[in-house]
């Protein structure tokens, strides 16, 4: 008795954990597995057999992927997932009453198909004939060959064979690694495993290279071993599970340990291990093999069949490598077989996103060339506003010659009084002196000596302006006081004004602000609205000829406008009197270019100028320059 506790303990041990398995680490199965059908049938019921359990990488993906695709189907059946777990238990009547066990659990189940992973497990069934569903159709998958006898024990067995790979991943090793002569075999120490891999060594041997079998050890032997190993070996990890000393290892355990202190690249046999030190190379893909399976198995829940099908490599295996494995071994990229994907990689942009950075470059060379043409544009267009400004200076320069010239006769006479008043003072102060031996009177000779150097200051102050005005120099930006710039025009104008018997008013408000700009250029504005109003009203009756000049601040802007008593300015007018080359004046003495200058000017000065008819007669033309900014005081 005291004999059979072990296995007592370990089939009630399974019991447990297979049903923890089914909730937990099987999610997927609940989900797959509806109720009932909506007409009251009962739904079909596939079980999945598989020789290891859920924590075999293997067994996982193929299962995800076998429930996924018969999930998929129009009428689903219910998907069940079994482990045998043999290579942990061993024990006969373990495996007897394992069989026993499912006959409790699936008692009124409907269990239509049998899916058993392995030869292992189709020989579980063989044994007892299918039981406990002798009547349930079998589609068993195995790679190579089977050893069981299922036409006598299994007769409604089919089943699904995938090709042996082994010679051909052996050969992508020899490609890869064509100095390669010895191929070292790591598997465990079970019966099981022994039975599965026992007869690789004969395997190698047929591709001409020399196996060595490294297997019952423990996990630090095996690294000793492989150190061992000739410099010419690779080492194939043949999914090993217990140790020599009867350890369950798992399932990536023996890969990571030994990689971390290999002396020989290591390569396996499933897709599942790349990642955990080994290079890679043609290998089985679980994912695949699942999805090949589950839709063989709903074609013959419609059609049975008992016919073994096998799968060619190329339709289940991948050809992956890890990237830092090719480096670590020196092995270049161009011995790799075409098509082969190539993982782990470090990013690289120009290789791996060589189309982003074309395009990246692309955009910022035409980012360069767009910003290039608009420098080149702002530079032309500085170029053709420095070139305006220039021939604007040269216009406005000849139209203060053409503006002197009308004023020549005006301010002719107006420089012959104080030059006559001098001469006559001159001449009396003359004529007393040589009249008497005694000097005159002082205060007499006082009062003839300031009246010539008022006369004097009178002219000199007159050519003073005229010469200022018919100075040609480029636009300046210095503050200006637009009251003194009204006050100094009035004074050259008032000659012709007088002349024409039109009476100049100037109405200021005290204390505007400074503008930024060019003294000599505005004046020659105001210059060019006064003769114009000087003109209009002109052409009214005497007595009724005035022009008036006044300055404000308002919104931050200084505004300058003169107002005449003419005619106005009629509608079609209006919208031309600033277009160049457009005159008014009937006698066709004028270009048309005054207005247009004046214009001009004031924009320049970042200001506007218009026109507008007063409501008693007459016009206003009127312009607008934004004051400068206050400077602190000190």
């Amino acid at each position: 008795m005291s004999r059979q506790i072990p296995w007592l303990l370990a089939c009630l041990v399974l019991c447990i954990n297979t049903d923890t398995l089914l909730l937990s680490l099987a999610p997927g199965i609940v989900a797959s597995a509806p109720q009932t059908a909506s007409s009251g049938e009962e739904q079909p019921g596939i079980l999945l057999l598989s020789p290891d359990d859920f924590t075999r990488p293997y067994v996982r993906l193929l299962f995800e992927s076998f429930s996924d695709t018969v999930s998929n189907a129009a009428n689903p059946p219910a998907v069940f997932f079994e482990s045998l777990d043999a290579l942990r238990f061993e024990d006969r009547r373990y495996i007897h009453d394992f069989r026993e066990w499912l006959r409790r659990k699936y008692n009124g189940k409907r269990i239509d198909f049998i899916v058993p992973i392995s030869d292992d497990t189709l020989n579980f069934l063989a044994e007892a004939k299918g039981e406990p569903f002798p009547d349930a159709r079998v589609m068993f998958l195995e790679a190579g060959f089977i050893r069981v006898d299922t036409k006598r024990t299994l007769p409604q067995t089919g089943g699904l064979l995938l090709e042996d790979h082994f010679d051909a991943a052996v050969g992508v090793i020899k490609t890869i690694l064509p100095a390669t002569k010895h191929v070292g075999l790591v598997f465990g120490s079970s019966a099981i495993e022994h039975s599965r891999f026992g007869g690789f060594a004969d395997k190698v041997r047929k591709t001409g290279l020399e196996p060595i079998e490294i297997a019952r050890k423990t996990l630090d032997d095996v690294g000793a071993s492989i150190a061992r190993l000739p410099s010419d070996s690779v080492v194939i990890i043949l999914a090993p599970t217990v140790d020599a000393r009867g350890f369950v290892l798992g399932p990536r355990q023996a890969c990571e340990h030994l990689a971390m202190s290999q002396n020989a690249p290591m390569f396996t046999l499933g897709a599942q291990d790349l990642g955990c030190g080994v290079v890679g190379g043609l290998m089985r893909d679980w994912t695949i093999v699942g999805r090949v399976l589950g839709n063989e198995v709903l074609e013959r829940l419609k059609t049975p069949s008992t016919a073994v099908v096998t799968l060619p490599i190329a339709k289940y295996t991948t050809l992956a490598f890890d990237h830092r494995q090719l480096e670590r071994w020196r092995i270049p990229e161009s011995r790799l077989p075409r098509g082969a994907n190539i993982r782990f990689r470090e990013l690289d942009l120009w290789r791996d996103r060589r189309g982003l950075v074309l395009g990246v470059l692309g955009v910022t060379m035409l980012q360069s060339l767009l910003i290039a043409g608009l420098v080149f544009e702002h530079r032309r267009r500085r170029r053709a506003e420095i070139e305006s400004r220039r021939l604007l200076t040269g216009l406005a320069h000849m139209d203060r010659r053409a503006a002197m010239g009308e004023l020549a006769t005006s301010l002719a006479h107006e420089l012959n009084q104080p030059l006559n008043a001098i001469l006559q003072n001159a001449g009396v102060a003359q004529m007393m002196l040589a009249k008497t031996v005694t000097p005159p009177e002082l205060g007499e000779m006082a009062e003839i000596i300031s009246d010539i150097r008022k006369d004097d200051i009178r002219a000199s102050e007159m050519i003073r302006r005229m010469r200022s005005l018919l100075q040609k120099h480029e636009l300046e930006s210095r503050p200006v006081d637009l009251n003194d710039v009204a006050a100094d025009t009035i004074a050259i104008v008032r000659p012709d004004a007088r002349a024409r018997d039109v009476e100049l008013e100037l109405e200021i408000t005290e204390d505007v602000d400074r503008i930024l700009g060019d003294r000599v250029h505005l004046q020659q504005v105001l210059l060019n609205l006064l003769m114009n109003a000087i003109d209009a009203a002109g052409a009214k009756p005497s007595g009724r000829r005035s022009v008036r000049v006044s300055t404000s601040q308002a919104n931050g802007a200084v505004r300058l406008a003169v107002a005449d008593t003419g005619k106005g300015i009629s509608a079609s007018q209006m919208m031309k009197i600033f277009e160049p080359f457009y005159t008014t004046k009937s006698e066709g003495s004028g270009m048309g270019m005054g207005l247009a200058i004046a214009r001009s000017i004031v924009e320049a000065h970042g200001g506007v100028m218009a026109a507008e008819n007063n409501a008693g007669g007459g016009a206003t033309v009127w312009f607008s320059v934004p004051a400068a900014a206050k400077r602190a005081p000190g």
